[in-house]
């Protein structure tokens, strides 16, 4: 007996009698059964027969219910038992049958859900996710079809959301050999992270986290990221890996869903769909606790209700040639429309061998077989598109690499999946006129972001010293994530390439009594504890020295204040909302505390306590991160600048470098751990020392001109 006459009624594995088919495709058929010795219906997958002697296959069918069943989590589809079949020699896996509704189907049937809802999904996802990256198990086709919303067996919960088809799962503990030999790309295009396009790519937990951030967008917004969407594939996967990356809200605000997102996705989304791999949150367990910092009190949910029985055709996609079986009322955890067993996506020549379209590729995209990646949507298969072109294609080399080069008529150095630091930037605004030239790349230095060049008013006429206001037009440049650490510096130190670290406090009308009191806040008396702590208790000269030693240079004050404002003129990095313990390392109750015993009298900036009655570690507080990603613009240490001090004049500027020469006075922005007042948070706010002054409340970052 093989799969092909599997009736209802029959007894299949001597424990399960099939009730129904669920779908068919071309590696095999999905079934409803029950279970004689439970009484339970169950899903049964059978692998074809004749697909059951390719190892490659049967290895991937196998790893699915090993992957699966390792990961201890309500929100993984439980595998049952899983085999080979003594009559028909074909493996098969029994698993749990779910009543509900893919997450797809239920964002298409609700349109946009609220910010407590998305929460929600997110924070169960990211429970099993958490516990997968945990095993060294990378799912790497995430993507709303394979979220499953069950009904919940609790009261106080509308769904349990639980991740389908861990079928292309990649163990990462077993990266290290498949990496000397290649392995194949595997994903959905929308959802596929630039690593995955190269079969030599570098698969981590990171790479869930790119589809991740792509997931929570389309949940807010009811749309897709991509512009390509609707376009060709090939021009769907150049900008996957190689156009300028906008802001969240930017695209969001083209197609009119910008006052869907939250204050402060923009960064979130930043570390989540950002090329660098390193740059991305490392796992989706801190990326989704990053997500609830996003959550205010009150946040709107409840839209969001599980349709327990929704009626689904099994039909499969027209290029698998599949016959239709009849609706069910029960869901399989296999998404609607799709092969039962994921798909495979490999193909023997690229889809873009340095900037050209392959001759087979040409051939596919004019015939239509590369299908717009949209109507694949429409269809409830997203992968078909790109799975039905690698069936034409065949074979299982490398899929594709992308270069700068495609561009009509340009060059520059090659993008790769795993190619430079490009951190997500806004494009300039249609009015400005081109700031960037050809000559200037996109790639930044590690630990750098990409900051796109704009036209934008910087200042505030309501701050003194930031007055007037007034027009500046920038190129692009990169600008570090986050402050330069103590530990980078003293490797420089140590390298013989940076002055001495300081470990006392000193500028024009210091007291005994504050050297005595701040000198021990000098993160290099403590390098140990405080290497992750930014640098502090440095000149100007010496943040220079160390900029320039490391082949960058300090930020321009114009480029630090547009990083941290963005052209959109925020009030502060994160946007408009007030300062608060989540947005920086400011004066909280702690430091007011501090303050007190020190009979100081300084003031809270908010009530709450940041938990740093010091510096803190670079990087703890994402939630007050800027639309471009950039961490730590406001609060633990004020930053030097290139620039001298000036006053600000009306007139419009272009790359404004500041007064030529050496300063009586050097800039400094951003605020810092003792900061008492909301305005010291503002990035418009700039502050002037003296450039050998030297304290506890000072470091820095550089910049550099992209490559």
């Amino acid at each position: 007996m093989g799969i092909d006459n599997l009736q209802p009624g029959a007894i299949f594995g001597r424990d399960f009698r099939v009730v129904s088919p669920l779908r068919a495709g071309g590696m095999g058929a999905v079934y409803i059964v029950d279970q004689l010795s439970t009484g339970r219906k169950r899903a049964l997958k059978v692998l074809a027969p004749e697909l059951a002697t390719e190892p490659g296959i049967r290895e991937r069918f196998v790893l699915e219910a090993r992957a699966a069943s390792r990961i201890e989590s309500d929100h993984v589809v439980e595998i049952v038992t899983a085999g080979v079949d003594e009559e028909t020699g074909s493996p098969f896996l029994v698993m749990e049958l779910l009543r509900g509704e893919e997450l797809a189907d239920a964002l298409a049937r609700l349109g946009p859900l609220p910010l407590g809802d998305v929460a929600e999904v997110l924070s169960q996802i990211g429970h099993a996710l958490e516990h997968a990256h945990a095993q060294g198990i990378v799912h790497r086709d995430l993507k709303p079809e394979n979220i499953f919303l069950a009904a919940s067996r609790r009261r106080d919960a509308s769904f349990t959301a639980k991740i389908l088809d861990f079928g292309i799962a990649k163990l990462v503990a077993d990266s290290a050999s498949s990496q000397n030999v290649g392995t194949q790309p595997l994903g959905t295009p929308l959802f596929m992270s630039p690593e995955q396009t190269d079969r030599r790519g570098r698969i981590s937990p990171a790479t869930d986290v790119w589809a991740l951030g792509l997931i929570a967008y389309r949940l807010l917004t009811g749309q897709d990221y991509w512009r390509g969407v609707d376009g060709s594939l090939p021009m769907l996967l150049r900008e996957i890996v190689i156009d300028e990356l906008s802001f969240a809200s930017q695209r969001a605000r083209e197609q009119g869903t910008e006052l869907l997102l939250p204050p402060g996705f923009d960064a979130w989304f930043a570390r989540c769909v950002n090329r660098d791999i390193d740059a991305r949150f490392p796992e989706a367990g801190e990326a989704v606790r990053a997500f609830g910092e996003l959550v205010t009190e009150g946040a709107t949910r409840g839209k969001l209700v599980v349709q327990a029985s929704v009626t689904g055709s099994a039909a499969m996609p027209a290029s698998t040639g599949s016959a239709s079986a009849p609706p069910v009322s029960e869901r399989q955890v296999t998404p609607a429309g799709t092969d039962p067993f994921g798909p495979t996506v490999a193909s023997s020549e690229p889809i873009l061998a340095n900037g050209v379209l392959g001759a087979t590729a040409q051939a596919l995209a004019s015939s239509g077989a590369l299908a717009a990646p949209g109507a694949a949507r429409a269809r409830r298969a997203p992968i078909v598109p790109i799975a039905a072109a690698f069936a034409l294609l065949g074979g299982a080399a490398a899929f594709f690499l992308l270069r700068s080069g495609s561009d009509a008529g340009g060059g520059g150095p090659a993008l790769t999946a795993q190619g430079p630091s490009a951190g997500l930037s806004a494009a300039p605004p249609a009015s400005a006129a081109p700031v960037a030239p050809a000559s200037r790349g996109t790639a930044c230095p590690d630990g750098a972001l990409l900051i796109a060049g704009s036209t934008a008013f910087l200042g505030a006429d309501d701050i003194k010293d930031a007055a007037p206001a007034h027009e500046v037009t920038l190129q692009s440049f990169c600008l570090d994530r986050t402050e330069v650490t103590t530990g980078a510096y003293l490797k420089c130190f140590q390298a013989k390439s940076c002055p001495r670290p300081l470990e006392k406090v000193e500028w024009q009308g210091v007291t005994d009594k504050q050297r005595q009191e701040y000198s021990p806040f000098c993160n290099a008396r403590d390098p140990d504890q405080r290497a992750e702590h930014p640098m502090n208790c440095v000149s100007w000269f010496m943040a220079d020295t160390y900029c320039k030693k490391s082949g960058r240079r300090l930020p321009t004050e114009a480029e630090w204040e547009l990083a941290a404002r963005g052209a959109d003129q925020r009030l502060y990095p994160w946007g408009d909302a007030a300062p608060s313990a989540k947005h920086l390392n400011a004066c909280g109750k702690e430091c007011a505390a501090w303050s007190r015993a020190h009979q100081e009298g300084r003031d809270a900036m908010y009530d709450e306590d940041d938990g740093f009655v010091a510096t803190a570690p670079v990087g703890k507080f994402p939630a007050g991160a800027s639309a471009a990603g950039v961490l730590d613009l406001a609060g633990n240490v004020w930053e030097w600048v290139a620039d001298g001090y000036a006053p600000y004049t009306t007139d419009k500027q272009v790359d404004p470098k500041g007064p030529e020469g050496l300063s009586e006075f050097h800039v400094i922005r951003g605020g810092d751990f003792f900061s008492e007042v909301a305005d010291w948070a503002k990035p418009a706010r700039r502050y002037r020392r003296e450039p050998n002054a030297y304290n506890h409340a000072i470091g820095f970052r550089c910049a550099a001109d992209p490559r």
